[in-house]
C-alpha cells in the first residue's frame, strides 16, 4: 500500500512539473521537417527526451507497443511510459481540436471580412461603371428571356380578364411591359453581381485554407495521427458500422438523389442553370469511381492492417 501511495505521489509531482514546462505553438518556426516526434522536458536534469507517435506501417502498432511496454517493465520505466503516453494523447487532442477550429474559422472569417470591406465596394463600382453586360453566361440569358415571356403572357391575361380585348390600349400595355422588363434587368444584374462576388469570395476562402494547410504541415500530421488513433481504438463492430454508414451515404442505393441535390446547388451557386444532362453524367460516373477507390482501399490497406474489420464489414454488409 505504501508503494502504491509513493508511486501516485511521484506521478503527481512529475505531472505538475510537466504541466509547468508544457507548451506548444500553432505553427512551428523551425526549418526541419516533421519527424513525427514530440518533446517532453525531464523534471530532473531538464534534458529533452523523444516520444514518437506511431504511424500506420507494415508492422501493426499493437505489436510495437506491446514490445515497448515489455521493455519498459524490464527496465523499470513503466511510470514514465504511462505519463508519456498520457502527455502524447493530451497533446494530440488539444493540437488537433485547435487546428480544426483554426482551419474552419480563419479562412471563413478572412473571406467574409475581405468581401464586405474591399471586394464588394470595388466589384460594384467596376460592374456598374465599366461593365455593360448583364448576364455572366448564356444560361442566365435564356432563363431571363423565358421569364420575360411569362411576364408578358401574365400581363395580357390580366388585361383580358379585367377588360375586354377592345378596351386594351397597346400604349399602356407597352409601358407596363417596359417597366417589368426594367425590373427584371435590375434583378438579373444584381444576381450576376452576387454570383461573381460569391465566386471571388470562394476563391479567397480556398487560397486562405491552402495557406493554412501549407503553413501548418506539422499540425496537419498530428491531426492525421489523432484521427487514426481514434479510428483504430474503436471496436471492430464500430469500425465496420462507420464504414458502412459512410459508404451508404456516398455510394448507396439512395445516394444518387443526394448527389443530384448537391450538384444542382453547386451549379446554381456558380450561376449556371439546372442542367439534367450534366447532373446525370456526374451521378452515373462519380459514385462508381468512389466505389472502386473504396474497394481498392479495403483490398490494399484495410485487409492488411486489420483483417477482422474486413470480415465484420462483409458480415454486416450481407
Amino acid at each position: 500500500m505504501n508503494k502504491k501511495l509513493a508511486w501516485i505521489e511521484a506521478s503527481l509531482n512529475d505531472l505538475d512539473t510537466w504541466k509547468h514546462y508544457y507548451s506548444f505553438s500553432l505553427f512551428s518556426p523551425g526549418k526541419k521537417k516533421l519527424e513525427k516526434t514530440f518533446y517532453f522536458e525531464d523534471s530532473k536534469n531538464f534534458d529533452f527526451t523523444i516520444a514518437a507517435y506511431e504511424s500506420i506501417g507494415l508492422v501493426p502498432r499493437s505489436i510495437t507497443r506491446t514490445l515497448s511496454g515489455f521493455q519498459a517493465e524490464l527496465t523499470g520505466q513503466s511510470t514514465s511510459l504511462v505519463l508519456q503516453d498520457f502527455q502524447i494523447a493530451r497533446y494530440q487532442a488539444l493540437a488537433s481540436l485547435q487546428y480544426m477550429l483554426f482551419s474552419f474559422f480563419l479562412p471563413w472569417g478572412f473571406s467574409i471580412f475581405f468581401k464586405f470591406w474591399f471586394l464588394e465596394p470595388w466589384l460594384k463600382n467596376w460592374w456598374n461603371t465599366y461593365q455593360f453586360q448583364i448576364f455572366l453566361n448564356s444560361f442566365q440569358q435564356e432563363i431571363a428571356l423565358k421569364r420575360l415571356q411569362e411576364i408578358e403572357e401574365l400581363i395580357w391575361l390580366d388585361k383580358i380578364m379585367v377588360n375586354s380585348l377592345k378596351e386594351i390600349k397597346s400604349h399602356d400595355l407597352n409601358i407596363e411591359i417596359h417597366q417589368k422588363t426594367i425590373q427584371l434587368v435590375k434583378a438579373y444584374n444584381e444576381n450576376s453581381l452576387n454570383t461573381l462576388l460569391q465566386l471571388l469570395t470562394d476563391i479567397i476562402y480556398f487560397i486562405t485554407l491552402s495557406a493554412v494547410f501549407i503553413l501548418g504541415k506539422q499540425r496537419l500530421a498530428i491531426l492525421n495521427s489523432w484521427i487514426q488513433e481514434l479510428f483504430y481504438s474503436l471496436s471492430d463492430t464500430m469500425k465496420a458500422f462507420f464504414i458502412l454508414l459512410l459508404t451508404d451515404l456516398c455510394i448507396g442505393f439512395h445516394s444518387p438523389h443526394g448527389w443530384e441535390i448537391v450538384i444542382g446547388s453547386f451549379l446554381e451557386h456558380l450561376g449556371f442553370a439546372h442542367n439534367k444532362h450534366i447532373i446525370s453524367c456526374f451521378v452515373s460516373t462519380f459514385p462508381v469511381i468512389l466505389d472502386t477507390v473504396f474497394k481498392y482501399w479495403i483490398f490494399r490497406h484495410l485487409n492488411r492492417i486489420s483483417p477482422s474489420i474486413v470480415a465484420t464489414y462483409h458480415t454486416m454488409n450481407e
